[in-house]
């Protein structure tokens, strides 16, 4: 009888010692997972905005011709973000699906920022009548410009202090923290 028991209670302990492991690798799992989506988010939006940044080089000169080159590339690279961002799945956690809307409207926020900043560029393409006049026209759009590269850490920002529940919530700010591409966008080495 004694012999039994203690079988069973090996057996028992084995068990135990195996689930702790398992828990412990899918928490594990799930904490990777958060950082390798958060690190695809903040990946997009960085090489996102290098190409925003990239519109500001004016080192070839800057006239009609080369500002509408300059749209349509604004125009691609957002498509392109807005592509990545949807394609994205979200992580395995409890608010996943919460998380995919949030990313999705932050997409979309910023196309729609990219697409007023393009009209405005336009509209002071098509009233500018020297060189002077463009660059004016240009410079009051600083502003607009400036917000629109500020949206890029306010959306990780917002992803990672994410309305969810205080457990998910500490995943995703400690997933944000760990990410390379964050610390990267955020002008960390």
């Amino acid at each position: 009888m004694r012999k039994s028991w203690l079988v069973a209670a090996i057996l028992v302990a084995l068990a135990a010692i195996a689930l702790a492991a398992l828990a412990a690798r899918l928490t594990d799992d799930d904490g990777s997972s958060a950082t390798a989506w958060a690190d695809s988010v903040c990946a997009s939006l960085d090489e996102w905005r290098a190409s925003i940044v990239a519109l500001t080089d004016v080192s070839g000169g800057l006239d009609k011709a080369s500002l509408e080159r300059k749209l349509a590339a604004a125009g691609d690279a957002t498509s392109q973000l807005v592509s990545e961002l949807r394609d994205l799945e979200a992580p395995d956690l409890e608010s996943g699906d919460r998380l995919e809307r949030q990313l999705e409207d932050t997409a979309e926020s910023l196309r729609q920022q990219v697409e007023t900043l393009e009209t405005a560029a336009e509209k002071a393409l098509a009233e500018a009548t020297t060189a002077t006049d463009l660059f004016q026209s240009l410079a009051t759009l600083a502003p607009q410009f400036q917000a629109l590269l500020t949206s890029a850490t306010d959306a990780v920002e917002a992803l990672r202090d994410a309305d969810v529940a205080a457990d998910t919530r500490a995943e995703l700010q400690r997933a944000f923290a760990d990410a390379p591409a964050c610390r990267a966008l955020r002008g960390e080495s």
